[in-house]
């Protein structure tokens, strides 16, 4: 299916490895340039498909550098059509180990900048008359596990911030979209079983068959089954979806809300 993204101009936040990787090349082999914000970046621009991947150093937790990055691309390309708010996971750590500069980290990591780039992406985007915003987050807004306190609480703030712009932008022609991944492969997820495990006093293999147990289909996400419903909610094809929020996670949430 062409998705009708050729030509067009992304940022991904967070993009360097992950799912935040696998979107920037599944829109680049649509055929969009795609500029991949991350705070280590390359200087040359890699060939994808029939799109580009261009690096841009962009490190979330710096307010500045965040602030000028829609300014940035819009400055380079001319026009900003898709904006894919990627964020790095924060500490797991039970609620009530939590110390404030915990909530303040995880605050500069995962509700900050994606306020400030929502906004900034939203302004440029209403002037155009057009464009996509896709937050990407995790189900743990939907369902939150022990330890995952930190990344619950900021994402769902920013679930209701794109909630919102998704109603106040639509009548100018931009969309908004939630995708909430579950369970994907990805060196994060390696990461919380291996904290699992050392505090449970498990296995890694033992605490990747109890995530497994709760998925119906029996198996974790690719990254890259995440980035094909980003990009399809990023392209025209899906021009009739906003304010939605995509649950991407094999049935493991059941919540009816």
């Amino acid at each position: 299916m062409d998705l009708e993204l050729t030509g067009g101009t992304a940022l991904v936040t967070a993009a360097s490895r992950g799912i935040g990787r696998a979107v920037t090349e599944r829109l680049a082999e649509e055929g969009m340039t795609v500029v991949a914000g991350a705070r280590t970046a390359g200087r040359e621009p890699e060939k994808l498909g029939a799109g580009v991947i261009q690096p841009q150093v962009s490190d979330l937790a710096d307010a500045e550098q965040t602030a000028a990055l829609v300014d940035t691309v819009v400055a380079e390309h001319g026009r900003l059509d898709v904006l894919v708010l990627n964020t790095p996971g924060p500490r797991i750590v039970p609620a009530l180990d939590t110390t404030w500069a915990d909530w303040a980290a995880a605050h500069d990591l995962l509700l900050r900048p994606v306020v400030q780039l929502a906004v900034a992406g939203g302004r440029q985007m209403r002037a155009q008359g057009s464009g996509t915003i896709v937050l990407l987050s995790s189900t743990w807004v939907r369902q939150p596990a022990a330890g995952g306190v930190l990344s619950a609480s900021y994402r769902s703030a920013a679930a209701a911030l794109v909630k919102t712009l998704a109603a106040e932008l639509a009548p100018h022609g931009v969309r908004v979209v939630h995708v909430m991944p579950g369970a994907t492969g990805t060196d994060r997820m390696q990461a919380i079983v291996e904290s699992k495990a050392a505090r449970n006093g498990t296995t890694t293999d033992d605490e990747v068959a109890a995530v497994v147990r709760d998925i119906p289909l029996g198996r974790w996400a690719e990254a890259r089954e995440i980035a094909d419903v980003v990009a399809f909610a990023a392209s025209p094809r899906a021009g009739f979806m906003t304010g939605s929020a995509v649950v991407v996670d094999g049935g493991a949430v059941r919540a009816t809300y």
